[in-house]
């Protein structure tokens, strides 16, 4: 955050000119010439704090992380307080992925000045909840949306944290369904959308949108596959609206493309722009792919560009909105009746499960039990910290006590940080596990490396009440069987679905007690153990979980349902 520099006398006014330059410079991005600028008024006067955190934005913005910080640091040495200082350097400890320092910065500045900026509360918010400080999140996303009410992404942002926490479905049915109430589509806050034109043929060959930042490797390449080379092309054609920006597209980006009928590059697009162009192209069924995760485009749904509005698969909750007709479940996820209770879509539930699989083709082969060579269970987590809640650490903690010769293995990117794996084994140790008992595993870059990470984990451990989905197909592809604890909703029994599907439902417990029950049960029975980890690969490819044929047909199936259901109320008069 850049400070301007007062002029006190007559005498100072070539200093005055040259920060005029200095600023100037700095706002039409001549970055070199504002550097330099910075450099000669602190050759006049080295003790000037504003002075100092002025040139650690300019090196900051040059990608010069380390010299940035260090004029920050000087200026907060000179001025101990300085919530400016703290700010930037908070962001430069965030750029390098030193979580727990940036959360310190932040959480200093904001004491030295309360009334700073929604951008702050909102960057510390992203950061505890990196950290698994999801309750303290949620009150950041709080501080930064009462500053910042018009902003849908916030709104987004601290709905999805919630989800991190135990809470009753009626609750978060509440908080989603004011999301829709802020940013949907009400009579005063823009027109009602205009009829749609698409031909109300029950049975003609459907235009199937899909809106996503994920046509990537990750979720694309997992569970996106199959949408493109499983799909019944006599019947469905596809048009692809990416929000990936143009720098972060990959290998699946380019595949996905050539594999749509139609692919439309569309991040730069506004909301009126975008549900303009949905409606030019005579979309029948638009299916969004981000819930309230990531770059997601509620907003413009709200405007209504498809006549069937669907959501599915990026995020573990319904929308809140109205104007989504449908999200995609399975009886096992999103059991009949309580969950339909909390859901403003109709949930449509194919037979589980309600996601189909695609192995990595880089995956290295499952090596035998790796207790065999440790002479200790193994158990692990690969999910990010903010799944890993205090009821999760108790979980874990109750499982570790179980088993008393046993390691836990956690591992996700923020854990490379010194201090991030420091609170991590700080918080094991308030639950009475020995913090020597923990293996901390921070990024590797290469997927196989990352892959191949798993075959030091005997056991696998899904966290509660946000289970893993990517993270859980991973682990089962590379032989370590999983234990899940169903809850009350969604995210709290995808675990539960993705073990029925591969046939192993006496892994999924009920209670708390059951999960370290069946945890140390297993821990208790190498030889099953081994026969499950040889096996596992082959069970899951033989499974529901993989088979890509049936998924689409089921999938293609409720599409199908879905439309006739649009032509019917066209027939009637009820379609909008």
């Amino acid at each position: 955050m850049l400070d301007s520099v007062p002029v006190p006398t007559t005498a100072s006014l070539s200093v005055g000119e040259v920060m005029k330059q200095a600023l100037a410079a700095l706002t039409s991005g001549r970055l070199e010439e504002a550097e330099r600028l910075y450099r000669a008024l602190l050759a006049r006067d080295g003790s000037s704090a504003e002075l100092w955190n002025n040139l650690g934005i300019v090196l900051g913005d040059l990608k010069r992380p380390v010299e940035s910080a260090a004029a920050l640091r000087i200026a907060l040495a000179l001025r101990p307080l300085y919530d400016k200082a703290l700010v930037g350097l908070g962001a430069a400890a965030y750029g390098a992925e030193r979580l727990e320092e940036a959360v310190r910065c932040w959480e200093r500045a904001l004491r030295s000045n309360p009334a700073q900026s929604a951008g702050v509360w909102f960057n510390l918010g992203v950061a505890l909840q990196l950290c698994g400080s999801a309750e303290a999140a949620i009150s950041a996303f709080s501080q930064a949306e009462a500053q910042m009410p018009d902003d849908p992404r916030v709104a987004s942002q601290r709905l999805l944290c919630l989800n991190y926490l135990d809470l009753p479905g009626e609750h978060l049915l509440a908080e989603h369904r004011r999301f829709d109430e802020r940013f949907g589509d009400r009579d005063d806050r823009q027109p009602l959308a205009a009829p749609h034109t698409n031909r109300p043929d029950p049975d003609k060959r459907l235009r199937i949108g899909y809106l996503s930042v994920e046509f990537r490797e990750h979720l694309g390449g997992y569970f996106l596959t199959p949408l493109f080379e499983a799909a019944d092309r006599t019947r469905f054609e596809i048009i692809c609206y990416s929000i990936l920006p143009d720098a972060q597209a990959d290998a699946h980006t380019t595949r996905f493309k050539a594999q749509a009928d139609g692919w439309r590059t569309v991040g730069d697009l506004n909301d009126e722009a975008l549900a303009a162009r949905i409606r030019a192209d005579g979309i029948d069924i638009l299916v969004d792919l981000a819930g309230h995760s990531g770059l997601n485009r509620l907003p413009m749904l709200a405007r209504r560009p498809a006549p069937v509005q669907v959501t599915w698969l990026g995020y573990p909750n319904g929308t809140g909105m109205r104007s989504i007709g449908y999200r995609i479940v399975d009886p096992i996820s999103d059991p009949v009746g309580p969950a339909d209770a909390h859901a403003v879509e109709m949930l449509v539930r194919l037979p589980a499960p309600f996601l189909c699989f695609r192995p990595p083709a880089s995956a290295p082969p499952v090596v035998p039990l790796p207790a065999g060579a440790t002479g200790h269970v193994t158990f692990g987590s690969f999910n990010k910290l903010s799944k890993i809640t205090d009821g999760t650490v108790a979980l874990w903690a109750e499982v570790l006590r179980r088993v008393p010769d046993s390691r836990l293995l956690l591992k996700d990117r923020p854990l490379s940080d010194p201090d991030t794996a420091a609170m991590v084994r700080a918080r094991f140790a308030a639950a009475g596990i020995d913090p020597a008992r923990l293996d901390l595993v921070g990024f590797i870059k290469d997927a196989a490396g990352h892959l191949a990470a798993y075959n030091r984990i005997d056991i696998a451990l899904d966290p509660h009440p946000y289970n893993g989905t990517i993270t859980t197909c991973d682990t089962l592809w590379m032989g370590a069987p999983l234990v899940t604890l169903a809850g009350s909703r969604h995210a709290a029994r995808v675990g539960a679905s993705l073990m029925a599907a591969i046939g192993l439902p006496e892994l999924v417990a009920v209670t708390p007690d059951r999960y370290a029950a069946i945890a140390a049960g297993l821990a208790g029975d190498l030889t099953r153990l081994m026969r499950l980890r040889m096996g596992m690969r082959e069970r899951v490819r033989a499974s529901a979980l993989c088979n890509e044929g049936r998924f689409m047909r089921n999938l293609e199936t409720a599409y199908r349902l879905m439309w006739r259901r649009w032509c019917d109320d066209a027939a009637t008069g009820r379609s909008a």
